[in-house]
């Protein structure tokens, strides 16, 4: 535990000094970065790695040629939309885009790691499923539902307009009084997934069944939900999307100067990733990634 948070920590400190931009410094370093996260879950061999190595390298040059641009168009939308005045509507649309822009990664990564995962063994399978629920029960919260939404929804409101004023507290009040706890519909889905992974990971793994099922882990992981889930993300959705646009409407100048601050600053950091190829890394980061 120790060493993960040694290597995060480093991480971070980097992205502030060495880049003086955490989202470029970090995707930049995606292809040695990668393998520090997955080390948290499971213990790739040398072999396992040398197969993983040419596969992430694709996702990486299709994803920045091919998903940044259509990132960046999504947010100096989001950004116009915003100045306009945004209707719960077009922050609904802008979710659904987020979350398809999600499903597209996943669609193009399932047959590679279906592939991957034909030689996983099973200690590799239990340790991985074994983090997954100790990451489950570590996320597990002791709060009501009314505080933890309250807690969530303020913060989430001061990170974007860098304050919160008494007529947007009121509001988000009013927000987590109405959303439903679907905490333990998500920790439902979780359990089921894992056990989903475990099944498929005992049966024998020939490549077109492990693709068929990492389809449904990754892609269409929605076949999982319990059925009265999806009934109440859409309705929180659309309270969510009704209140935050009245919060929005309510922003005051100096608020708003901070939100387009930082919707500029990831549309620049999108231009120049864009841009940028991705091989150049300081020096100092040589020793990090061993």
């Amino acid at each position: 535990m120790f060493k993960r948070v040694r290597r995060w920590t480093v991480v971070l400190l980097l992205s502030v000094v060495l880049s003086g931009c955490g989202m470029r410094f970090v995707y930049n370093n995606l292809d040695w970065l990668a393998y520090w996260l997955i080390d948290d879950y499971v213990e790739l061999t040398e072999q396992q790695q040398q197969q993983f190595e040419p596969m992430l390298q694709d996702w990486l040059a299709w994803h920045r040629s091919s998903q940044l641009p259509i990132y960046l168009a999504q947010l100096q939308l989001f950004r116009a939309q915003l100045v306009a005045g945004i209707t719960p509507e077009q922050l609904k649309e802008q979710v659904a885009a987020w979350r398809e822009n999600v499903r597209v990664v996943a669609n193009y990564v399932y047959r590679d790691l279906a592939e991957l995962a034909q030689s996983a063994t099973p200690q590799q399978v239990n340790q991985f499923i074994s983090q997954l629920a100790q990451q489950q029960q570590t996320e597990h919260r002791q709060q009501s539902h009314l505080e933890y939404r309250q807690e969530h929804l303020s913060e989430s409101v001061e990170r974007w307009l860098g304050s919160v004023n008494a007529q947007q507290q009121t509001l988000i009040e009013r927000m987590a009084e109405q959303l439903v706890d679907t905490r333990p519909d998500w920790s439902a889905v979780q359990s089921k997934w894992q056990q989903y992974l475990a099944f498929s990971m005992s049966q024998p793994r020939q490549q077109a069944y492990l693709e068929q099922r990492f389809y449904v882990l990754l892609v269409e992981s929605e076949q999982l939900w319990p059925q009265p889930l999806a009934a109440r993300f859409n309705a929180n959705h659309q309270i969510w999307a009704q209140g935050m646009s009245e919060i929005l409407a309510l922003t005051n100048a100096k608020q708003k100067r901070y939100l387009l601050a930082k919707l500029d600053a990831y549309i620049e950091d999108l231009q120049l990733l864009i841009g940028e190829d991705g091989l150049t890394k300081p020096a100092v980061l040589a020793g990090l990634a061993n």
